[in-house]
């Protein structure tokens, strides 16, 4: 299995903390059966820029490399905030994108309103780029839960979608599995951030979607993860976009 979403390097963000709770959560994803895994520590341009970013996650990554499990495959990446207004350049942003793709994973503002400014910045920067986003815990988005048919919105965009694994054990399943159902999840993470509240759990997340009937979706999923990896196209199957009625997705 794939986790396309941590924050293991030690030191860089809110993440894990130091070597030891790093080598905790690499360790408890190979157990679940995790032997590939993206390090994708926050970016945000406020405290550093790309360059220093950069560096400094270099540094991090040295500091685990004897700390990972023999076997486990293991890629740099970043999960950069993503805003009407950035500092940072679109080539210091796609420097940034996991290994040597064109995919990068972002993060979309949680605390200020998804307006024409926002939609109209994503869809240059994709046509100007040719980098595919990859949106994170889409799940976790009030714009989103709000209006579950932003996630089409995204999609017809060129973005690909990724939700959290504790989605589908936790409040939102709801949502989750609806999403899943209409084919609006095409990437999961773990979003680990250490070994305690934020500890990666993805085996249960795999036995849910599973006891569920959605075994088939669940190894979709895997695949198109693969296919980010190995920097070839993903071609996702959606159906009708997801609606709130009453409260509750359909």
């Amino acid at each position: 299995m794939i986790d396309l979403h941590t924050h293991i390097l030690p030191a860089i963000d809110d993440g894990a903390e130091n070597k030891e709770v790093a080598a905790g959560q690499m360790q408890c994803l190979w157990e679940q059966g995790v032997h590939s895994v993206v390090f994708t520590p926050h970016y945000y341009g406020r405290k550093r820029s790309p360059i220093q970013f950069m560096e400094a996650r270099a540094a991090a990554f040295d500091s685990i490399k004897d700390c990972i499990p023999e076997g486990m495959e293991v890629f740099l990446g970043a999960e950069v905030h993503f805003a009407a207004q950035m500092a940072a350049s679109d080539e210091s942003v796609c420097s940034m994108a996991i290994g040597d793709t064109r995919y990068l994973l972002i993060e979309l503002p949680f605390t200020t309103a998804w307006d024409s400014a926002l939609w109209n910045r994503l869809r240059d920067f994709i046509a100007d780029t040719e980098y595919v986003p990859v949106v994170a815990h889409v799940e976790r988005y009030s714009e989103v839960r709000k209006k579950p048919s932003l996630l089409a919105a995204l999609s017809d965009l060129g973005c690909l979608l990724q939700m959290n694994t504790d989605a589908f054990t936790g409040e939102e399943k709801g949502f989750a599995f609806s999403a899943l159902r209409r084919g609006y999840v095409d990437c999961l993470g773990t979003d680990t951030h250490n070994m305690e509240e934020r500890a990666p759990r993805y085996a249960e997340a795999r036995a849910a979607i599973e006891e569920a009937g959605f075994s088939e979706r669940f190894g979709r999923i895997q695949e198109n993860m693969r296919l980010i990896l190995e920097d070839k196209p993903v071609r996702p199957e959606r159906e009708k976009p997801v609606k709130k009625f009453f409260g509750r997705y359909y």
